[in-house]
């Protein structure tokens, strides 16, 4: 590093262990439980879709839910007045079932090469430019983890599974694993079924999207409808609105409608999002509330070194962290690898 670079980064890092209460941030140091929730709030706010679902810092590595679901209710009459044998009971207003959540290592580890951190240091808030894009990088992680992870392998490899399938349990697979009933692969009929593989379109298993999302929502509970979206794959997305493009072509003011997202910003009633990195060809329908991504509490641990080897400065975080549904029987979702939109000349779906 040049002489102005090292002078940031030195008093980068002193800042930084006076900020955490450490003599220094070259040693792996555990971060405070008052700046844990602080420290991740920033990161959930570099994504839209992060501050709009469920996320705490719990206290042990597993446990049950710390958020509350839809019960069989809670009022009624004890007859206490005609029946002095008789007492007014109180009922479990949280309505968890015995379901645990799970919290696994995770390492969050990068570096910034010396001779771009030599270029950048011309900008007076180089450090902050930085770190908004380490968080940014990690909320995108959480949520593509979020819909791909499958499993946790002892050691994950990047390139094998691009998509972090090895990092951690998401809520997709959750889902397949609690509630696979929840999860719909396979179309056709009793009597001519198709195993994975669903037909979205004319003459398919669902005319439409519409029809898509609203068979989902039948299966969830009428009492537990409540906030619920529909988060739709870009590849769904884009078809749909092909559609519109070809049926409106001549009809400017109509394709301006489409352009704006004010012809297409519903499905089955439910107002639909799109998401980064949701699966291209999925529909899933639930309540943002519905998914939660938990840290465990002072589990959190960093350091910050310059490693003149390498020429670089590494940046090590590692926390304990778990992906969880709430409430199994207020989602549904269509497996984006089953799904079929395409159909050519000869009626072969693809």
């Amino acid at each position: 590093m040049r002489t102005r670079t090292t002078q940031i980064f030195n008093a980068v890092c002193v800042a930084l262990a006076s900020n955490y209460g450490v003599a220094s941030v070259a040693k792996n140091f555990a971060v405070a439980p008052t700046l844990e929730q602080t420290l991740y709030d920033q990161v959930y706010e570099s994504a839209e879709f992060l501050n709009r679902i469920n996320h705490a810092m719990v206290d042990d590595i597993a446990g049950e839910s710390i958020f509350m679901s839809s019960g069989a209710g809670v009022t009624g009459r004890a007859g206490v007045e005609t029946d002095d044998t008789k007492e007014r009971k109180t009922k479990d207003v949280s309505a968890l079932k015995k379901r645990e959540y799970r919290c696994h290592p995770e390492e969050v580890d990068v570096h910034l090469p010396w001779a771009t951190m030599d270029a950048w240091s011309k900008f007076p808030d180089f450090h902050e430019r930085y770190r908004k894009h380490v968080r940014q990088q990690k909320a995108l992680d959480i949520i593509k983890i979020g819909w791909y992870g499958t499993h946790v392998a002892e050691s994950t490899n990047l390139t094998e599974y691009p998509m972090m399938q090895d990092v951690n349990i998401g809520w997709l697979e959750l889902v397949r694993r609690d509630a696979p009933e929840r999860a719909f692969k396979d179309g056709g009929t009793e009597d001519t079924p198709r195993v994975d593989e669903i037909r979205i379109g004319e003459g398919g298993d669902y005319e439409n999207l519409d029809c898509a999302v609203n068979d989902l929502i039948q299966g969830i509970p009428l009492h537990k409808r409540v906030g619920l979206v529909a988060i739709i794959g870009d590849e769904l997305i884009a078809k749909d609105k092909a559609k519109h493009y070809a049926k409106n072509a001549h009809t400017p003011s109509e394709k301006g409608k489409v352009e704006m997202a004010q012809t297409i910003n519903t499905y089955g009633g439910l107002s639909s999002f799109q998401v980064s990195f949701f699966p291209p060809r999925g529909i899933l329908v639930t309540s943002f509330d519905n998914l939660t991504h938990y840290i465990q509490s002072k589990s959190i641990r960093m350091s910050i070194e310059s490693n003149a080897k390498k020429k670089r400065v590494e940046d090590y975080e590692s926390r304990n962290a778990c992906y969880y549904v709430e409430d199994l029987e207020k989602i549904a979702f269509i497996e984006s690898d089953s799904v079929k939109i395409d159909k050519d000349a000869e009626g072969n779906w693809s």
